[in-house]
């Protein structure tokens, strides 16, 4: 089982991508029965967006399953992992590419 950070949902889509620039990327979190998490939606912004992604988590909060689809909805990639700071998001929630940029010292 892998485990990836949400930055690296964010590179698992844009490899399916002409364009590799970071961009902020939108999750929305679908609640599920008794207050568990549902299904992860990622949309990365840009006009046309740059991609998706859809996480179904496991049980108990177990590896789950990625499904990855490219700007025009076809899907690219499944993948077996659990993505480890999906906590740290809101259940609508905005990653913003600025965080993920080296700062650049003078």
């Amino acid at each position: 089982m892998q485990e990836l950070t949400v930055k690296q949902v964010q590179d698992v889509i844009l490899e399916t991508q002409e364009d590799k620039n970071l961009r902020d990327m939108y999750i929305h979190k679908s609640p599920c029965a008794e207050n568990s998490l549902g299904a992860v939606f990622f949309a990365i912004s840009g006009t046309p967006p740059r991609g998706y992604a859809m996480y179904l988590p496991g049980e108990d909060m177990k590896a789950g399953t990625l499904h990855v689809f490219d700007n025009l909805g076809l899907k690219r990639k499944i993948m077996h992992c659990k993505i480890t700071d999906l906590d740290s998001c809101k259940d609508n929630d905005v990653w913003s590419a600025q965080e993920a940029k080296p700062l650049v010292e003078a």
